[in-house]
Parts: structure tokens; C-alpha cells; sequence
């Protein structure tokens, strides 16, 4: 009986996040290591010594995993105009996103993870040309203490990957 509350508030938030007017539109990435080393206790070595996070990784290919939809889940908080004086850059140092991959998991659809890049779309997705912000997944959080959580997406600006980088692999 109590689990029927997250489920409830799951399927409310998936149908806010979709039809916001402030939802962006995304592109989703996610890390594949190259290497085959051998793997000592469920986790990747490299030359002997353990890995600690995919960051630790020299060799990765990215992949997309699916489109979806961000929605900002941070207070408004005050930043620095451009110099232009038409938008602001933001000025934090992590944002939190409420996330729905466009198709759900039970239809083929993807699950947002840790260190799963996101490009925010400031345009048309199908337009290669729209301008592009990535995001890093850091950590995912919970507003409901209850299972099924609702998960909101603490996330980091990464500004040294290019769209094109990752569209390239």
C-alpha cells in the first residue's frame, strides 16, 4: 500500500517533466572502457593496480543511449549576465535535474546513471547546429524515502566536452 505514493509521484513527475515549457530536450552519453584487462573482485584493474572510477579511465569510447528530457530543479539564484546583457550563464557549481529518458525503461528506453553525460539541446534535437551545454551526472538523490524512490539528478557543467567530440565516437 505504501508503495503505491512513489509509484504515483514517479508518474506524475515523468508526465510534468515531458510537458514543462521549461523542459529541455536531451541527448544522453554513456562511457564504455576500451581495455581488456583482467578484473580482480567485480572491479576493473589496470596493470595490477584497481581502478577507482571510470575517471580513472585513459581509453573510452562514448555511446548514446537515448534522448529524454531535463527539467531544472534548482531554485532561481542569481548570476552573472553575458556581456551582451541577453542570458545569463548560470553560477553554480551543480545543478539538479528532474530526468525522463523519452521512452521508459520497460519500452527500451534507458535509466539515467552516475557519470552518464547529458547534452541540454537549446533548440530543435534534430538540428546538429543547435547549441549544445553537457552535463555530468554526479550523484542521484531522493526526495521520497520510500521504494520506488523519485530520483533527482545532482549534475556538474562539463564544458571540456564538446558536442562534436562525443558524436565523432
Amino acid at each position: 500500500m505504501l508503495h503505491n505514493v512513489p509509484k504515483a509521484l514517479n508518474a506524475v513527475t515523468r508526465n510534468v517533466v515531458i510537458r514543462h515549457p521549461n523542459t529541455f530536450n536531451c541527448e544522453f552519453y554513456r562511457r564504455e572502457v576500451n581495455r581488456m584487462e583482467p578484473v580482480v573482485g567485480e572491479r576493473a584493474t589496470m596493470g595490477g593496480a584497481m581502478v577507482l572510477s571510470i575517471d580513472d579511465e585513459p581509453d573510452v569510447n562514448w555511446s548514446m543511449i537515448g534522448l529524454g528530457y531535463a527539467l531544472v530543479a534548482d531554485q532561481f539564484q542569481p548570476s552573472i549576465m553575458m556581456d551582451r546583457g541577453d542570458a545569463n550563464n548560470g553560477n553554480g557549481d551543480e545543478f539538479r535535474f528532474l530526468i525522463e529518458p523519452d521512452l521508459e525503461p520497460t519500452e527500451g528506453g534507458f535509466e539515467p546513471k552516475k557519470n552518464d553525460v547529458f547534452y541540454v539541446v537549446l533548440g530543435d534535437i534534430q538540428d546538429e547546429k543547435a547549441p549544445r551545454i553537457a552535463y555530468e551526472i554526479i550523484f542521484i538523490e531522493t526526495i521520497v524515502n520510500v521504494p520506488p524512490f523519485v530520483p533527482r539528478y545532482v549534475c556538474n557543467r562539463r564544458d571540456d566536452l564538446a558536442p562534436h567530440i562525443l558524436m565523432q565516437t
